[in-house]
């Protein structure tokens, strides 16, 4: 039925003498969708007005977004609301990825024992690599965590573990041919960078010599998911960072083994397509630091 039909049926609203409180409008919201997850029978604009205690232009605003956003639909023929499979997709996506971030837990939580120094876990999002995890071994002087600092893909072991994964037109598309130094170390020309990656791509693992902190050297290792198809896609990198004055060749050598051996194991127990491709992937909201 018409919008406009819809509308004349219901009583006039009272005058108003300002804007509905946003606040309100959303908790009236969120009791609208919890009463019809009640509700398997649907409600009527009348029953849901009635348990808000609200006008029902009131209710029915709120009704009409909710359907235009597809979390509600309207029976033709009952004229009562339900919840969509939408509502249960944003359940699934929370259940999913906790469930995720609890398998993974205690093999990070293994590595960082296994180096002493500090793990990151990263996914893969759109614009690069996305740390969504950390654990920290040893119980010496700690590296500080801050996952909220977008980070230099051509300085990072992690963002050029990901940029060796893309094609070098993509690349370039990604970082520009002039690119600005983190430290002294920085490779600053697109050629330099290519080179890099070349290196990268045949041994696997990436590294970040001093390259976006001086006195720190980091080592990552993409995580790559057989995809069905014959082939695989990289989703993930597991990384270990550590300073310079306590960390030398020989364990970076030893790192890297753990990683690749970390990265398997990931691979195996990560999301299976269906739940990537409906959207339960970590994102930055779920970091996590394991002590």
């Amino acid at each position: 039925m018409p919008l406009q039909s819809h509308l004349a049926e219901l009583p006039a609203e009272p005058e108003k003498t300002g804007p509905i409180d946003s606040l309100v409008t959303v908790s009236r919201t969120m009791q609208i969708i919890e009463m019809l997850a009640d509700g398997g029978r649907g409600l009527s604009l009348s029953d849901i007005a009635r348990q808000l205690d609200v006008n029902k232009s009131i209710a029915f605003r709120i009704l009409n977004t909710l359907e235009e956003t597809n979390y509600v639909f309207k029976g033709v023929e009952s004229q009562r609301y339900f919840l969509t499979y939408k509502i249960s997709k944003v359940g699934l996506n929370v259940l999913i990825a906790n469930r995720f971030m609890e398998q993974i837990q205690p093999r990070l939580r293994e590595l960082a024992d296994a180096c002493g120094e500090l793990v990151l876990l990263a996914t893969v999002q759109e614009d690069g690599p996305q740390w969504v995890m950390a654990a920290r071994g040893g119980a010496g002087r700690r590296l500080q965590v801050n996952p909220m600092v977008r980070s230099i893909l051509h300085s990072t072991a992690t963002g050029k573990a990901w940029l060796a994964t893309l094609s070098d037109s993509e690349v370039e598309e990604r970082v520009g041919k002039d690119l600005p130094p983190a430290t002294p170390h920085t490779v600053t020309t697109l050629e330099a960078l290519r080179a890099q990656l070349a290196v990268i791509r045949r041994q696997g693992f990436a590294i970040s010599d001093q390259e976006n902190e001086t006195g720190i050297k980091a080592i990552s290792v993409p995580i790559w998911r057989e995809n069905g198809a014959g082939s695989r896609d990289c989703v993930g990198f597991v990384s270990i960072t550590a300073p310079i004055s306590r960390a030398g060749e020989a364990d970076y050598e030893r790192f890297g083994r753990l990683l690749l051996e970390a990265s398997k194991h990931l691979a195996d127990i990560w999301l299976p397509q269906e739940a990537a491709d409906f959207g339960a992937a970590p994102t930055q909201n779920s970091f996590q630091i394991l002590d």
